[in-house]
């Protein structure tokens, strides 16, 4: 995956770069949704017009959560609040000639994995956007407790999502309900179903 940091919406043509250099490595690129818009979309024109092989994501939230939450061309609202026509991210990826586009919710882990697996495969530039709403603009699910008897302490939900609500306590976990947003990717991911329920 692209680990460098140029500009904002440089992954696009990072991985293009990094894809001459290694042909024989999966190079991922990674695009919030209101980047797409600004800086994103020469870079997908390159990659088309160049045949290059990565896989782009596109994190749709439907905000632009870094900044303040504005709207832009996809969220159907312009920054006067006037309503617009959306402008779909996937219509406007397979008008620019990307033969590959799936739309997944990220929620949804093993469909998630699966339309990431599908674009690996695919050979030109594939593109997943997983749709799912901004945690700051929408009500937060119901929040997931750990069950201490069933934990081993393995940290496999720490190690593998890096989510700031699960914190080490002693040798096991717990969910911090004053991050927890309820997106249950927690429990989707722990191997001794440990992770679920309502938090207490």
């Amino acid at each position: 995956m692209v680990d460098t940091c140029l500009c904002m919406g440089a992954g696009i043509t990072l991985a293009q770069g990094l894809q001459r250099a290694e042909p024989d490595t999966v190079h991922f690129a990674f695009i919030g949704d209101s980047t797409f818009f600004h800086t994103g979309i020469p870079g997908v024109v390159n990659a088309v017009y160049n045949q290059t092989d990565i896989v782009l994501i596109v994190l749709d939230n439907s905000t632009t959560a870094m900044t303040g939450q504005q709207h832009h061309p996809g969220t159907g609202k312009t920054m006067m609040g006037k309503i617009s026509e959306k402008i779909s991210i996937g219509k406007v990826l397979k008008a620019l000639g990307v033969k590959q586009v799936v739309t997944q919710d990220p929620l949804h882990l093993e469909q998630a994995i699966a339309a990431v697996q599908e674009a690996v495969d695919f050979k030109g530039i594939a593109a997943v956007i997983f749709e799912s709403p901004c945690i700051a603009v929408t009500k937060p699910s119901p929040l997931y407790s750990v069950d201490l008897a069933k934990c081993t302490g393995c940290k496999r939900c720490i190690k593998e999502l890096g989510c700031p609500a699960i914190v080490k306590e002693n040798t096991k976990v717990r969910i911090d309900a004053s991050w927890c947003s309820g997106c249950s990717i927690c429990a989707q991911v722990c191997p001794f179903k440990a992770i679920g329920g309502v938090q207490k």
